[in-house]
């Protein structure tokens, strides 16, 4: 994304997770990235949760307001601060424009919230703290990781979707320093992904081949099925997380998306 491409939505929403807890050193909540942030009704922005109350596999974390204190330790971040003001609609040179848009589904405006992890402002995107976001989308994976494994990225910026049924899909675009920070993030990410294939874990995921990049189908407990696209594009990193109950998006339908992602 995803928000899960870590409230799928934690906000890629808070994405694309997004937007789920596995072996980590650090606290998490047991669902997907992309990146996204999670919302009510209609639900949010990014990879994590379940789609039943509202919300999308990935955590979102606020970028408006204040910013958190970092810690001494670079493995762990303090909680977010709550939302002050309506979060911006880009993120340093991501715009609503460095996110695609998969056929069949729509943009949407979300009007955030405490929970969401921040406030709506008016489009379909909305700036992240980068940290939150990387961090939400890795620790959707079933192997252990901590923020020394990875740079975090400079940017993110979150976009919220739907079907035509009203079921949420979240978008996660981050862009890093350099290009070869964006492709060791989503190597480590790979791993998280693959890594998951526990019929008793938080998730299970299954990696379908793609010389394009990653597409991934996963179900979180409770059979709340999701498909994941992810492509690297310089110091880009776009994850998208769609809800997808039976797994019907197929090979193709994904392909397109990460087709947008590299015509990017």
């Amino acid at each position: 994304m995803i928000r899960r491409l870590g409230r799928p939505v934690a906000s890629v929403a808070a994405v694309l997770c997004l937007l789920a807890s596995c072996s980590t050193t650090q606290t998490t909540t047991p669902q997907p990235s992309t990146t996204a942030s999670a919302a009510s009704s209609p639900p949010g922005p990014s990879p994590s949760g379940s789609s039943a109350s509202g919300a999308t596999p990935a955590a979102s974390a606020s970028s408006a307001g204040p910013t958190a204190t970092e810690p001494t330790t670079t493995n762990t971040l303090p909680p977010p601060p709550p939302p002050t003001k309506a979060a911006p609609s880009t993120a340093g040179r991501l715009t609503a424009r460095s996110l695609p848009i998969p056929r069949g589904w729509r943009t949407v405006a979300r009007k955030g919230g405490s929970e969401e992890g921040y406030q709506g402002n008016g489009t379909w995107v909305h700036a992240r703290d980068a940290r939150y976001a990387a961090r939400d989308a890795i620790t959707i994976g079933c192997t252990e990781v901590t923020r020394d494994d990875y740079t975090d990225p400079s940017r993110a910026l979150e976009g919220s979707y739907v079907d035509s049924d009203g079921k949420p899909g979240v978008g996660l675009v981050m862009q890093f320093g350099r290009a070869a920070e964006a492709q060791a993030y989503f190597d480590l990410y790979l791993k998280q992904v693959r890594a998951c294939t526990r019929a008793d874990g938080p998730v299970v995921a299954t990696v379908v081949p793609s010389a394009l990049g990653l597409i991934d189908r996963r179900t979180y407990p409770g059979e709340d099925e999701w498909t994941e696209m992810g492509r690297v594009q310089g110091d880009r990193l776009v994850l998208v997380i769609l809800t997808d109950h039976g797994h019907k998006i197929t090979k193709a339908q994904a392909e397109a998306v990460l087709r947008q992602i590299g015509g990017r």
